[in-house]
């Protein structure tokens, strides 16, 4: 039968209780073994409004007899049947339960995503995941849980934008600063003034990619530095394979963004036809697929806004905030 990784949530009510309530429903029913699951970990809210109450949260491993659909259904009632009411994104809740892993099945629709689209760079999931689970597989990351869990818990916190460069890219590192608090955050901000031409912008980016390491250090008082460039983007400009020879060990977290027209203006019309920047655009997608095997978070056409939100909550969540 297929293996499945679940995530337990919770911030109201009697959160030990529930959690193990929750388990243990899924282990009586018929189309469940229960394989494994983790200690509880306390943590801080990540995201959604402010005041909320800490967390609990743990993981499970089962075998199930159930489609990955069947699953999020009963999942979902479970969920209900604990009060949970779906009202606000990430607010507070009596019960959360996440499919993380089906197998090496990867699954995209309206209702489901697997493996979820988050798990990789939250803390909150991936500790008590690997407890569990170390030895599945993130079939979009092709690496397992506990690699994953390795990167996040050991590397220096640094991320890296994975977008076609541009003036939207600092304002999403500027507001996302902005929602962080600069006392703790430091963003560079190597890009200004932007070259005239495509070519001056590859050798700028090549020289950047040179001097990768020396980003990678925090100032003083910061805890993260965001880099508002990926280590990749200047081969991917240039019409190459990423070469690794240059690369420092993976960011904690790479974001990639597929930025939409409206965050294209007349800088980027100094560098690229609209026709060039989709190639490149689809060119650099491939090259993040093919590399990235840590944490990652995929930002496929969200406004600034949106980026904005996703960024700082998973800067949030990658640090560590346990109890």
């Amino acid at each position: 039968m297929p293996t499945i990784l679940i995530a337990l949530g919770a911030n109201l009510g009697d959160l030990g209780e529930t959690l193990n309530q929750a388990v243990d429903e899924l282990a009586s029913d018929s189309d469940f073994t229960l394989l494994a699951r983790s200690e509880l970990l306390v943590t801080k809210p990540v995201g959604g409004p402010s005041g909320q109450p800490d967390y609990l949260n743990s993981a499970a491993k089962f075998s199930t007899s159930l489609s990955p659909e069947q699953v999020h259904q009963k999942l979902i009632e479970i969920e209900q049947s604990h009060g949970r009411v779906r009202i606000q994104r990430w607010g507070a809740r009596k019960l959360d339960l996440d499919l993380l892993l089906y197998d090496q099945q990867i699954i995209k629709t309206s209702q489901l995503t697997i493996p979820h689209p988050r798990m990789s760079f939250r803390r909150f999931v991936m500790q008590p995941a690997a407890q569990v689970a170390a030895e599945m597989r993130h079939a979009e990351l092709d690496t397992t849980i506990g690699e994953l869990w390795a990167q996040l818990s050991g590397s220096p916190p640094v991320v890296e934008i994975a977008a076609l460069p541009g003036p939207a890219v600092n304002e999403l590192l500027a507001a996302t600063e902005k929602e962080l608090g600069h006392a703790k955050h430091s963003f560079a901000n190597e890009l200004q003034p932007y070259p005239r031409s495509a070519n001056d912008l590859m050798k700028q980016l090549q020289d950047l990619t040179h001097r990768q390491s020396e980003h990678r250090s925090l100032p003083p008082g910061s805890s993260a530095r965001v880099l508002p460039w990926w280590f990749g983007i200047a081969d991917v400009l240039a019409g190459q394979n990423v070469s690794g020879s240059l690369a420092t060990p993976p960011a904690r977290l790479t974001v990639y963004w597929n930025r939409p027209e409206e965050t294209y203006g007349a800088v980027e019309e100094g560098w690229w036809t609209p026709q060039q920047r989709n190639g490149l655009q689809a060119k650099l997608a491939e090259a993040v697929r093919q590399t990235v095997h840590a944490p990652r978070l995929w930002l496929d056409g969200n406004d600034l806004a949106s980026a904005v939100t996703e960024l700082t909550a998973a800067i949030e969540a990658m640090q560590d905030e346990s109890i």
